[in-house]
């Protein structure tokens, strides 16, 4: 016989099929929290670069005054909240003389260092999915100017008196300090943005302050930050295997007429997570009800009255019988085999007040003692 392309494709299905069948009916083993999932700060290196504009304060309008600006460092983040980083920036500058009018720029080189703060971390705490985050630093360094040839030009042709003209180079030390952001695209590169001002003695631009005897450069930058290693770590959650309980006999707990089987699963305060001291009680549910193919279960939820309000307790209600059709639901049986109520702490079946944190299971068969029938009254 001759295999077609169909014929084998359906064969193939067929087998995988299988495959899947057998998978689900393997019981995978039940495991508890040891200890959660944990990330931790790993101290790197990283690098920006940018450019933008700048701006220094002169007598003319602001638009004449603009100019570009390039900046490049490398940095060291010590921990969460503080780093370091050295670098360069500058390209040039420019001003102008108000009467005579007298446009010029010259070129500077600006190295520094500055101490870098990470305001998010420090007050929103530092947070491995955060798309963002906010920094300031202060610095200090100085200012390489020269080729300062246009304000030469201008003093003797119009004869101006820029009183702190320079000539060739000179050295203008800095303080300087900003605010920038890092927008994450992913853990190692980041969109940045960042403003910076920068004082510098009254020689800087060649004339005489105003108002005072220093000169301020602005900068608004933008460009991208690059990790050069991880930034955090992570430890994985711990867990433990819970050795599968073995149900008891079903047979113990069926009359001559079909008896419902009773359980009651008890909670913790304020949980609505099954404790494995509880599984024996649900397994043996699902014993009954895996050999008895035409009974189903009713799960009602409680939550103690003289804990929380009613909205809580009508949640921890909801979840706990929810919690126990889940566990169900995994050992094979059918949602449409289950019935789930809660009664928040409306209904307080037990007269011991701990007691009432509970999920009463009920299954229902070809017949009811008149003492679960009775229960089933009780707690509607």
């Amino acid at each position: 016989m001759k295999f077609t392309t169909w014929k084998i494709t359906l064969l193939a299905m067929l087998l995988l099929g299988h495959v899947s069948a057998y998978s689900q009916q393997v019981e995978r083993p039940m495991r508890e929290l040891v200890a959660p999932a944990i990330d931790f700060f790993v101290p790197h290196w990283y690098i920006n670069i940018q450019a933008g504009g700048a701006y220094d304060i002169g007598e003319a309008k602001f638009i004449k005054l603009l100019s570009p600006a390039l900046q490049a460092t490398i940095g060291y983040e010590f921990n969460e909240y503080v780093g370091a980083r050295a670098g360069v920036s500058g390209f040039w500058a420019r001003n102008e003389y108000a009467y005579p009018e007298a446009k010029y720029k010259w070129n500077f080189i600006q190295p520094a260092v500055d101490v870098r703060a990470n305001l998010s971390n420090i007050f929103m705490g530092r947070d491995i999915e955060r798309v963002y985050d906010l920094y300031a630093f202060l610095g200090a360094g100085a200012a390489l100017s020269f080729n300062n040839d246009d304000a030469e030009k201008a003093d003797q042709r119009f004869g101006i008196d820029f009183q702190k003209l320079w000539k060739d180079t000179r050295w203008n030390p800095v303080v300087r300090g900003g605010l920038g952001a890092d927008f994450w695209m992913n853990d190692n590169l980041a969109f940045n943005v960042e403003g910076n001002v920068n004082m510098l003695p009254d020689h800087f631009n060649s004339k005489r302050g105003r108002y005072d005897n220093r000169d301020w450069h602005f900068n608004l930058l933008i460009g991208l930050r690059i990790n050069l290693g991880p930034s955090y770590g992570l430890v994985e959650p711990q867990y433990r295997d819970i050795p599968q309980p073995v149900a008891p006999p079903v047979s113990n707990f069926q009359d001559e007429d079909g008896v419902a089987l009773v359980e009651y699963v008890q909670f913790e305060l304020n949980k609505s997570v099954i404790r494995s001291s509880e599984y024996n009680k649900i397994l043996r549910v699902v014993s009954y009800l895996h050999e008895h193919p035409k009974a189903h279960v009713e799960l009602t939820g409680f939550a103690d009255k003289l804990t929380g309000n009613a909205s809580i307790n009508q949640r921890l209600s909801v979840e706990r019988a929810q919690a126990v059709a889940k566990f169900l639901s995994e050992r094979g049986i059918s949602y449409g085999r289950i019935s789930e109520y809660a009664k928040g702490d409306r209904v307080q079946p037990f007269q011991v007040n701990e007691d009432n944190r509970v999920t009463i299971c009920i299954v229902i068969d070809e017949g009811l003692t008149e003492e679960v029938q009775q229960l089933r009254e009780s707690i509607k």
